[in-house]
């Protein structure tokens, strides 16, 4: 798992734990909402713990190089090959005129980053992303790994509670839990921006590789 200095748990894990605690037989019926669930949590969580520091290096082809698969958000862009560590990039708030020749100026689309000038045929790039394990699920700081669990049960006895085959007083008992755990997760963390996590929701839900769904009966 790349670029994270803490320790981290797959989602899949957490999935796996919170139908052996409820008993639930039915993987292909539950697995997926889960996994979205745990996302839900995360997000309301709201930590950059949810994602990890990555560095690629990207290849410049006319002013232009596509960004990597996962990337997120940008930390910093910096010349390839600068032995000084020198060089940075700074982001420009417009595109640039075909003529234009700047020195170490850029900016982003959805999927590119555009450079200034035709001096620089490669660039290291730090960014945040959304971190897999060896499966391709995606995963989770480990201190998130309790309130997690503890809202993707909450959400499922949610369909018990309004079908009125859970009493109030568990359910709320469930929220309580939830959103204490929340808090204690979320801790001192910077917050993503609002658009920077409808892109990791879109990431996350794209990561579950379907053919591992059998092998988490043996997890």
């Amino acid at each position: 798992m790349n670029g994270q200095s803490g320790k981290r748990v797959s989602v899949k894990r957490v999935v796996a734990a919170v139908m052996r605690n409820m008993d639930i037989s039915d993987v292909s019926k539950n697995f997926y909402h889960f996994v979205e669930w745990a996302f839900e949590a995360e997000r309301k969580i709201g930590s950059y713990k949810t994602f990890v520091k990555k560095t690629a290096t990207i290849n410049i082809v006319n002013k232009q190089a596509s960004l990597p698969n996962d990337f997120l958000s940008l930390i910093d862009v910096k010349k390839s090959g600068d032995a000084s560590s020198s060089t940075y990039f700074s982001q420009s708030s417009a595109t640039f005129p075909s003529n234009t020749d700047k020195q170490n100026s850029f900016y982003l689309t959805e999927d590119t980053i555009n450079v200034s000038t035709n001096d620089v045929s490669s660039l290291d790039v730090a960014y945040y992303a959304v971190d897999t394990d060896s499966e391709g699920f995606p995963t989770i700081a480990d201190n998130h790994e309790d309130a997690v669990s503890a809202y993707i049960m909450w959400k499922y006895k949610a369909r018990d509670y309004y079908n009125g085959k859970l009493a109030r007083a568990i359910y709320v008992d469930m929220e309580r839990l939830w959103k204490r755990l929340c808090a204690q997760a979320r801790g001192n963390d910077n917050m993503p921006t609002p658009i920077e996590m409808k892109k990791a929701a879109a990431i996350w839900n794209t990561l579950v590789p379907v053919k591992s769904l059998n092998g988490l009966l043996n997890v």
